[in-house]
Order: C-alpha cells, then structure tokens, then sequence
C-alpha cells in the first residue's frame, strides 16, 4: 500500500507626580508672565502637515514637447510593455501613474527632478492619504517608465535638444520601502539530501500506521506521497503543482526509463506584471515513474473521481485539491517530521530541488532554465548548501591547488 521507499542522491520615560504641588514659576517661565494655564488634553491638536506642492509652478507643453513625449508613451506602453507579455490591467495602472505624476508636476519627462519625484510621493501620502502599497507601486511604476527612457538613446538625444536630459528620479533611498525588506524575517530552513530521505522515510511509516489504525485517513497521506514528491522531483511552485492535471505529463523520448513522466508542462509565473508562462520541466529523477504509476493506478481511483475530473490532486470529495490544503497537509508531514511548521513551507521543495542539484554538481544553467527562473541569480538564492559541502569543496580545490604546484617542481 505505501509504494516504494525512494533512494535520493546525495544532495525611558519620565514619572510625573499628579500629588506635587506645581510650581507657578514653572508653568510661566516659557510664557513670561500671567497666570499658567494647562491646555486639557482632549482639547490639543497636533499641528496639520503643511500639503506638499510642486517647486515650479505647473505649465502647459509646446506641440513639439507635446508630440515628443507622446512618442516616449507610445514605444513604452503601447511597445515595450505589450511586448513582454504585461496584461493590459497591469500596463493601464502603470500608465495611470505616470499620468498622475505629471499632471501633479506640470513639467516634461526630461525636466523632471528628485525633488519633483519627491514631492509627487509626499502628496501621494499626505494629501490624498493613498495606502504604502498603492504608493510603492505607483513609484515603482513611473522608475520603471523613467529607467526605460534613460536607456533609450534616441529619446535621451532628443530630450537634450529639448534643453533637458532623462534622468532615474526614484532611488531605494526616495521610495516607500517594502516591509520585508526593513523588518527581520524567520530564516526558513532547507533540508540536505540525506535529511529528505530521512523525510520520505518518516513519510512511509506514516502510510502504513494509518493503513493499520485510521484506514480511511491512509489514501491521504498515500496522496501526499506522490504529490510532494513530484513538487520536489520537478522543482514546482505551489501554483504549478496545484494546476496539474493527469494530462500535464509527457514522455522524453531521450529517456526511456522516465515513461510518461519525462516532461511535467506547467504554468508558472510570470515576470513584470506578465500573465502565467507555460514552461516544460524536465525529470532527473528515475524513482519518479513507479511512484507515480502507483498513484495513478492504485491510490487516485480510491477518491472516486468522476470521468469529467482531470485533476491530478484530488480532494477527500474528489475534486482538485485546494492549494490551502496542499500547503496544509505538508506542514502535517514537517510536524510528524519533529520540525517546527513555521520553519518549512511547500516552496521549500522547490528551494531543496535547486539546492541539492547543486550538491550534485548539476550545471546552475540547466538548474536555472529547469526551474524557470528569468535570471542566474535568481537561483543562487534558492540555493542552500550545507556546511560540510562547502568544507569538502574548499578541501578539495585547496588539494588541487597543492598538487598542481608540487607537479610543477
């Protein structure tokens, strides 16, 4: 019933007494003179912010500025940005932004300032009190749009003839900071090889106690088997393993042992406000095939699924399974593990995938593209290599380094 226990590669404040009888002279000594009156509390008001407003008084465009700056909103918005794939919501929030900024300004695009960027935030904030969200990605916006003109020569050369020059306004220290980026965050933890194993081992005997004492509980974590497995063996996120379906798989005709299950063809995430992106994972992992023709044959049909329900991951009412429940029953297996739920997540398998193709000494290209990360260093942040790894690689190229100098003599 629990399928086949898989081998992994080894990857100060001040008191005031209310009872001390007040000292007039202490009360008039900033009054200078007349009796001293206290302003009751209720009655105190903190003194408005004074509402932000442009350094230059707003003009209108000449048809010349007027037409160049209609060109610099063309080839972004209606160019550049559809071009990446951006969904049309998302390209008419940014235009929005934008928009806002210079209405509020009353400059053009290559007159623009830190400070104007600056005062436009602090109007954002105080005047019409929009949330740090809404601001920080309405900033993010217009630097996008700014960045992008920087970068473009043509506009930058007829910007200077317009007098002006194209410059990036907003900076990490002028914009709203994300509140992950200024508070601490529990470090999540990332199991080696030989501890995912140890995983998968825990995650057996739960199978065949639940057989054993809660029958009807044992398909669960049979389930749970094959799906945090195929999370794990294709590097899924949560998204992605939770819109397979029982068509995603294909085979790779370049290797045979895979099966069906060469290929997993999912829809991940995309980049720049872009809509989902279909990418093709390819498996490394042999162990994959029996475990899953074991799920497909054996354990799916216990959910009684009817014949209009593809979906891989089916729920105890034989639907598709929710990604709550996913996350759910995987911080389930981490508890019975002996590891604080809070310490690893479903994502983690797919950091643990990156991390232990590393140990593996697998190409960071090929991870990369398997992993469907846009860029290099995007998967050397998945990737957490143990201490003695890291030890025995500095071992080995110090030896190297020795043998090759002793050779030479």
């Amino acid at each position: 019933m629990s399928g086949p226990v898989l081998p992994f590669p080894g990857r100060a404040l001040k008191i005031v007494n209310p009872a001390r009888p007040t000292d007039p002279g202490e009360l008039t000594a900033s009054l200078g003179t007349g009796p001293a009156t206290k302003t009751p509390k209720s009655r105190r008001r903190k003194q408005p912010l004074s509402k932000p407003t442009p350094a230059r008084p707003p003009r209108e465009l000449t048809a010349e500025e007027a037409e160049l700056q209609h060109r610099m909103f063309e080839a972004y918005f209606n160019g550049r940005q559809p071009a990446r794939n951006h969904a049309k919501a998302s390209i008419d929030t940014d235009l929005k932004a934008v928009n806002h900024l210079l209405a509020f300004i009353g400059q053009p695009l290559w007159l623009l300032t830190e400070n104007d960027f600056e005062v436009w935030s602090a109007h954002m904030g105080i005047t019409r009190r929009l949330a740090p969200s809404t601001q920080r990605r309405m900033q993010g916006a217009v630097c996008t749009f700014m960045r992008y003109l920087v970068h473009h020569q043509g506009f930058q050369n007829a910007a200077m003839q317009m007098g002006g020059r194209l410059q990036e306004i907003g900076h990490s220290e002028n914009r709203i900071v994300h509140s992950t980026d200024k508070n601490h965050t529990r470090m999540r933890k990332y199991l080696t090889s030989e501890e995912f194993q140890i995983l998968l081992r825990i995650q057996d005997a739960a199978i065949e106690i639940a057989a054993q004492e809660a029958p009807r509980r044992a398909r669960a974590f049979m389930r749970d088997k094959a799906m945090f497995l195929t999370y794990y063996t294709y590097g899924l996120r949560l998204a992605e393993g939770h819109g397979l379906d029982i068509g995603s798989f294909r085979p790779n005709t370049d290797i045979p042992e895979l099966g069906r299950f060469g290929f997993a063809h999912v829809y991940g995430k995309g980049s720049n406000g872009s809509g989902p992106r279909f990418r093709s994972v390819p498996s490394i992992l042999p162990d994959i095939r029996p475990v899953l023709e074991w799920y497909l044959e054996i354990v799916r049909p216990l959910y009684r699924p009817n014949d209009e329900e593809n979906a891989m991951w089916l729920s105890e009412h034989g639907g598709r399974l929710a990604r709550s429940s996913i996350d759910h029953r995987f911080k389930l297996l981490v508890e019975i593990a002996g590891y604080d739920r809070a310490d690893i997540s479903i994502h983690g398998l797919r950091h643990m995938s990156v991390s232990h193709e590393a140990e593996a000494d697998v190409s960071l290209h090929f991870t990369q593209q398997r992993h469907g990360h846009a860029h290099a260093s995007t998967t050397q942040q998945y990737t957490h290599l143990p201490d003695q790894y890291i030890r025995e690689t500095a071992r080995r190229l110090v030896s190297a380094v020795i043998n090759r100098k002793e050779g030479a003599k």
